[in-house]
């Protein structure tokens, strides 16, 4: 494979990685994968996780691009006042843009952790270049940081008690030698169960959003795969949340959604990596086929792109 510095946009003011697969496994009408970043964190991502990403991807025969949106690792800060929620939509088309120029692609695959993965579901809305995205660690709900927010602490205390302190010896230990923080365990066991004894909550602005975007994908035929660590508590939020549609766009293969084992939000154990590394090419190699399996015009031509103001699309959907 073949990777090298590129920049792109109207200014050529962002900086990314193009990794090319070898000439024997590359395909030119094969879909492109763009990874976005992860939060703050560059292009590499957490661990240089990225780095492998898109090498094990281009080793598959896909052309990968992983850059920096503005104002992140090394492309410029934006000099104008459009917030992040829009510029980043708009540099991940321009990121297609630069690709369908230099390399004649058509047709695009997103990857993202994080806000990266909120910015690939919102492109795929809006970009009919997209024919899926693999969401990593999508966070359904937006919350106040964990220092100011109870019930984001109870939730990730939950969380940890569940999944891991309950297969932990030194765990119980604490427990039983007078140890533990039982006011924390209790608040904690008490936030788990209070969702069993109240009624399904009124759903929020943002996931009348999410389910419109879900329904709206679904009909236009665009896969989707949600990728959750096993140590994110955030993947239960999307079942949570999304409930009994999220079950049906599953059942119909619309949706997937896939846990890795063990891991924590970052992916940061070398065993972590590699387990991921085969679940997104799995993943991407699914959407590429599925795209194979449908006509392309019936497909864009179904309904037209979801605006991009919020509050009009769901009032419209």
């Amino acid at each position: 494979m073949k990777e090298r510095a590129v920049l792109f946009g109207e200014t050529s003011s962002l900086v990314g990685v193009v990794t090319d697969p070898l000439e024997e496994r590359g395909d030119a009408s094969k879909a492109a994968v763009i990874l976005l970043n992860p939060g703050i964190v560059h292009r590499v991502g957490p661990g240089r996780v990225y780095v492998k990403i898109a090498r094990r991807l281009a080793a598959a025969g896909f052309l990968v691009l992983r850059f920096d949106l503005s104002g992140i690792g090394d492309s410029a800060v934006r000099h104008d006042s459009l917030p992040f929620a829009k510029s980043s939509i708009q540099e991940a088309q321009k990121a297609m843009d630069f690709l369908h120029a230099a390399r004649g692609t058509a047709q695009f695959v997103l990857v993202g952790g994080c806000s990266g993965a909120e910015v690939s579901l919102e492109t795929a809305c809006l970009d009919s270049r997209v024919i899926g995205a693999v969401l990593m660690n999508f966070p359904v709900t937006q919350n106040e940081a964990e220092e100011t927010n109870p019930d984001q602490l109870n939730r990730n205390a939950a969380h940890y008690y569940w999944n891991f302190a309950l297969f932990n010896l030194k765990s119980w230990r604490k427990l039983f030698t007078g140890k533990a923080d039982y006011q924390r365990l209790i608040r904690a066991l008490a936030f788990a169960v209070r969702p069993h004894f109240s009624s399904r909550p009124q759903a929020s602005r943002e996931i009348s959003r999410l389910r419109a975007q879900l329904q709206y994908l679904s009909e236009r035929a665009i896969p989707l795969s949600f990728v959750y660590s096993e140590g994110d508590p955030r993947r239960h939020d999307l079942r949570g949340m999304v409930g009994d549609e999220l079950k049906q766009l599953c059942a119909r293969g619309k949706v997937m959604l896939k846990t890795v084992p063990r891991a924590d939000h970052t992916f940061s154990s070398l065993h972590d990596h590699e387990r991921l590394l085969e679940l997104l090419l799995e993943q991407v190699e699914i959407i590429t086929r599925s795209n194979k399996d449908q006509a392309v015009v019936s497909r864009t031509a179904a309904v037209p792109l979801l605006p991009l103001n919020i509050g009009d699309s769901v009032a419209q959907l």
